[in-house]
């Protein structure tokens, strides 16, 4: 094993709930595949309203009994870990206050965090959660972001999209090693549209040069990443969103992997990315990539929405 490999580890978030031990499953399913130590999170902390409301040895009773609810759930996901995953190397640790400080704590770009997500879809399933919220645009590390019993562990494909930006060369890189340790099909999708109309000759010679320019953008991608990656790899050219591209594509059992361009360009574009889209509406497992914002650049004709958050 290289002194790389001894270093990286996968960081799950547990709280009890069966949204996060599907995710602690998945994520032991992850350091099997790379040979690495599994790190359990079960943060706990008295809500708000009840911190409020209690005074004195009362506010003691509630935290000691919100305490060891959170370990008796903790044993309880263990002994499942240890009967599941035998080999994987795990540790357990329930911290007090925020879950997402914590699972970041000594993480590196070489990890990978993985957290759960409710089943349901929209604004309310994802970004109203706090803590997928802030690990996705805080976290060094890629994060996974698992919905419910949509994870299978080992994917049937890996489906990454990109857009010719530095942040989906660093999705590509982290795919194509991905698609690799799996031995599964490596699949790059990139939506384009041409948003005028066609009715003249000028409009639909400048609708093909944008089909070509996408075109172009994908078969770079392709070689780049059939030189990284030992595994098979296609693409799909899709007119259309991106969104709706990546929606499209994937199926049950993929796992879905987009780029993103770091803390600063989540916060001040939360709600309308196409990253935060995908993570709303995608009902499989998603990885998000932190690449370089200045690593390269989204074609001007293709869509205006990139995969990588602006």
């Amino acid at each position: 094993m290289s002194e790389r490999a001894v270093k990286a580890k996968v960081v799950v978030g547990y709280n009890g709930s069966d949204a996060s031990a599907e995710a602690v499953m998945w994520a032991a399913s992850e350091a099997l595949a790379r040979n690495v130590p599994l790190r359990i999170v079960s943060c706990f902390e008295l809500p708000v309203g009840v911190a409020e409301a209690t005074l004195g040895w009362g506010v003691l009773t509630a935290y000691e009994s919100i305490r060891d609810a959170a370990t008796e759930s903790l044993a309880s996901i263990a002994n499942t870990l240890r009967k599941d995953f035998p080999t994987v190397a795990f540790t357990s640790e329930m911290p007090p206050g925020p879950a997402a400080t914590a699972l970041l704590e000594g993480v590196s770009a070489d990890d990978l965090v993985v957290v759960g997500s409710s089943s349901h879809h929209g604004a309310t399933a994802f970004w109203l959660g706090t803590t997928p919220r802030q690990l996705v645009y805080r976290s060094p590390a890629p994060v996974a972001v698992v919905r419910g019993a949509a994870s299978r562990g080992k994917p049937d494909r890996i489906v990454v999209g990109i857009d010719g930006s530095g942040a989906a060369d660093s999705a590509i890189e982290w795919a194509a090693d991905e698609a690799d340790r799996h031995g599964v099909e490596l699949v790059l999708v990139h939506g384009w549209s041409y948003p005028y109309s066609t009715e003249s000759a000028e409009s639909t010679r400048a609708r093909e040069i944008t089909q070509i320019d996408a075109d172009t953008t994908l078969v770079r991608a392709l070689d780049a990443a059939r030189q990284r990656a030992g595994a098979t790899v296609t693409g799909a050219l899709v007119e259309g969103t991106a969104v709706s591209a990546l929606l499209d594509t994937v199926r049950d059992g993929d796992l879905l992997v987009v780029g993103s361009r770091g803390r600063g360009a989540v916060k001040t574009r939360l709600f309308g990315s196409t990253v935060n889209t995908v993570l709303e509406s995608c009902s499989i497992p998603v990885v998000v990539v932190r690449g370089d914002a200045d690593g390269g650049e989204a074609s001007a004709s293709t869509e205006d929405a990139t995969l990588a958050d602006r």
